[in-house]
C-alpha cells in the first residue's frame, strides 16, 4: 500500500465519526438554498427535541473543557474517552440559530484536527496544546454568543501588532518577524471561534491582511512606509473581527515617529528650561523683596 493511499485511509477514519456533523452542515446549506425535493434525495438527519438539544450542548461543552484539560496534561487515554463523548454529544444536534454554514465547517475542521492529533502514535506537546485550545474556544464560541473566551484575545493580538509597530521603527527585521509570528499563532488559535460567530467577510478580510503582512514582515530590508500603512489597515480589520467600535483605541501612538530618542531628549530639554526659568523668577522676586524697606526686621517679615 502506498503512502498516498494510507494517507487517504487515515483521513477517512477521521471523517467517519464526524459524518453526522457534516451531514448537518449539508442540511443547513440545503435549507439556505431551497430547491425541488426529489424522491431519491438524501434522508434527513433525525433531530432531537429542544430539551435534549440543550442537554447535548451542555455535554458538548463539558467534553470540550475536559478534553482540553487532559490534552494540556498529556493524558492520552482520558483524552480519547472525552473525544468519543464529544462526538456522541453532536449526534442529531441541530445548529440552527447557533452559527452559519461556515461556522459549522470551522467547528468540524477543529474537531478533525484534534482527532488526527490524537491518532498519532507520538505525543507532540505543542500540537496537543494548540489543537485542544482551538477546539475549546470553538465550542465555547458556539454556545456563548457575546461572552466567548476567544474575545479575550483582542488585547493579545493588539499587543502583537503594537510590537510590530515598534519593530518597524528602525527596521528591526528579526523583532518584526517574531512579533508577526506571535500574531499569526494567536490568530490561528481563535480563527475557528471567530468563523463561528462572525460574518465570513470579516474573517476573509483578516485572512487577506495576514497574508499581506506576512510578506511585508519577511522583506529585507523592511519597507517601513508600506508596513506602517499595513498596520493601520490591520487595526481596522482587527476591530471588525472582534466587533469593536471604531472610536475605541487599539494601539498607543508610536512615540517619536522615526527617532524616539530625539523627541525624548527634546521633551527633557523643555522641562529643564522650564525649571530653570521658574527658579530664575523666584530668585529675582526674592531679591526685590529683600531690597524693600530699611530694617532687618522688615526684611525678615517679608521672607516669611
Amino acid at each position: 500500500m502506498s503512502v498516498k493511499t494510507k494517507g487517504k485511509l487515515g483521513w477517512l477514519l477521521v471523517l467517519l465519526p464526524l459524518l453526522p456533523l457534516l451531514l448537518l452542515a449539508d442540511g443547513a446549506m440545503a435549507a439556505a438554498s431551497p430547491g425541488e425535493k426529489g424522491a431519491s434525495g438524501p434522508a434527513p438527519v433525525s433531530q432531537v427535541s429542544d430539551e435534549e438539544r440543550g442537554d447535548k450542548l451542555k455535554q458538548l461543552e463539558a467534553a470540550a473543557e475536559a478534553l482540553y484539560g487532559h490534552m494540556q496534561q498529556g493524558h492520552a487515554q482520558e483524552a480519547h474517552a472525552e473525544m468519543e463523548r464529544l462526538i456522541a454529544a453532536l449526534e442529531g444536534v441541530s445548529f440552527k440559530g447557533l452559527t452559519s454554514v461556515e461556522g459549522i465547517h470551522a467547528l468540524a475542521e477543529s474537531i478533525m484536527n484534534v482527532r488526527e492529533t490524537l491518532a498519532r502514535a507520538e505525543i507532540v506537546p505543542e500540537e496537543w496544546t494548540r489543537s485542544s485550545a482551538v477546539l475549546r474556544l470553538a465550542v465555547n464560541s458556539l454556545l456563548h454568543k457575546d461572552k466567548g473566551l476567544w474575545l479575550q484575545y483582542y488585547k493579545v493580538m493588539a499587543d502583537d501588532m503594537q510590537q510590530m509597530s515598534n519593530a518597524r521603527v528602525g527596521g528591526q527585521s528579526e523583532k518584526l518577524r517574531a512579533a508577526f509570528q506571535n500574531l499569526q499563532q494567536h490568530y490561528e488559535t481563535i480563527r475557528p471561534a471567530a468563523a463561528i460567530r462572525r460574518d465570513p467577510s470579516a474573517v476573509n478580510r483578516f485572512d487577506s491582511w495576514m497574508s499581506y503582512a506576512e510578506r511585508l514582515s519577511s522583506d529585507k530590508p523592511v519597507d517601513e512606509a508600506a508596513l506602517k500603512q499595513a498596520i493601520r489597515q490591520g487595526e481596522s480589520a482587527l476591530k471588525a473581527l472582534f466587533g469593536r467600535k471604531g472610536e475605541e483605541p487599539v494601539f498607543l501612538p508610536i512615540a517619536g515617529y522615526e527617532n524616539p530618542w530625539y523627541w525624548s531628549g527634546l521633551i527633557g530639554l523643555w522641562i529643564v528650561l522650564a525649571l530653570g526659568y521658574t527658579g530664575l523668577r523666584k530668585y529675582r522676586a526674592a531679591q526685590a523683596i529683600t531690597g524693600v524697606g530699611g530694617t532687618d526686621e522688615d526684611s525678615y517679615r517679608y521672607r516669611l
